[in-house]
């Protein structure tokens, strides 16, 4: 019981009226109520259960001159919708590139003649995959390719004809005038050994067994320079074809398309593989191309840097779309 209520009830006990006590108590303790005359608090009537009334159904009404999602109200410029987030395959797109450059350096390598060349300038023969090029001889200011042109003949079963002191006699061939002259390096082997034949003859116009062995040996180091292009170069092809697949599996993925068996999801895996074997190629072909008979002083030429570049460009596609998905 608080001090204003004991006052409040020694009023009362007084005999003050119940009002005049409040009065004389609340003077001394403002605020003051007595309990006796606070209200009682009225009992909540428990809730009625309430019936659920059944609700009209809504009935769509037709939007009007409401646009679609993604469209601008009409009268409005529409404007572009950017997914938020979204990131641009610049390095999928890159990998594209790069693959496609390495294909189109592993097709243009098959038909070069600069795989071996000879540092000096002034030097004749340049070597390809499983062609040869021959620079015409420079006679009096003018280019002379009649030795060059019969070289590289097919069916040059009489030699060049030479006489007693080993000059050439001549044909009377209207030969093409040209810097260099290119033909197959079977031909050139089959060529080079006639050619050889020419100078071992004896008394009675017979070819010596020593000419017969040089001609023979010229023309096995002739034709391993010819295995070794056509076994590098086919596995180039091989390399070729597969960086064509791989682009093609590259792009669909980028737009989305889907080709038979998910194989667009294996670029990754087919760009590595066309790079190793044009590597392999590449690696393959300095293994077997011989290093003797005069050609111990030739170096690779253009051809074999650009078929490397290749081979290197398409690895370099697969890590790149490695790093694009890892984004």
């Amino acid at each position: 019981m608080t001090d204003g209520q004991t006052y409040y009830d020694g009023l009362i006990a007084q005999g003050y009226p119940a009002d005049q006590a409040l009065g004389y108590t609340q003077q001394y303790y403002p605020g003051f109520v007595s309990q006796a005359a606070a209200p009682t608090p009225m009992p909540i009537p428990a809730p009625m259960p309430v019936q659920p009334i059944a609700q009209p159904q809504a009935i769509p009404q037709p939007m009007m001159n409401v646009p679609p999602v993604g469209m601008a109200p009409m009268g409005m410029a529409p404007m572009a919708m950017m997914p938020v987030g979204e990131k641009k395959p610049i390095m999928a797109w890159a990998a594209v590139g790069c693959l496609a450059v390495a294909l189109l350096l592993a097709i243009s390598v098959q038909f070069t003649n600069s795989w071996l060349v000879d540092p000096d300038e002034n030097a004749g023969i340049s070597w390809g995959l499983n062609s040869v090029s021959i620079d015409c001889q420079e006679i009096n200011g003018e280019r002379d390719c009649e030795f060059t042109y019969l070289m590289l003949r097919d069916g040059y079963d009489d030699g060049i004809p030479i006489d007693e002191g080993n000059q050439n006699t001549g044909y009377d061939y209207d030969f093409p005038e040209k810097e260099s002259l290119s033909g197959s390096t079977k031909i050139y082997c089959d060529n080079t050994a006639r050619f050889i034949l020419q100078f071992y003859v004896d008394e009675d116009g017979e070819t010596t067994s020593q000419g017969r062995e040089i001609a023979e040996d010229a023309k096995q180091e002739c034709l391993d320079m010819n295995s070794a292009g056509n076994i590098g170069g086919s596995i180039i092809w091989i390399g070729a074809l597969g960086a064509l697949a791989g682009t093609i599996m590259l792009v669909m993925n980028q737009i989305g398309k889907t080709l038979p068996s998910n194989a667009e999801r294996y670029g990754k895996l087919t760009s590595w593989i066309s790079g190793g074997l044009i590597i392999l190629g590449v690696i393959i072909w300095m293994i077997m191309k011989p290093t003797d008979s005069g050609l111990e002083d030739y170096s690779s030429g253009l051809s074999f840097y650009l078929a490397m570049i290749a081979g290197i460009l398409a690895v370099t596609a697969g890590i790149l779309d490695m790093l694009d998905k890892k984004e």
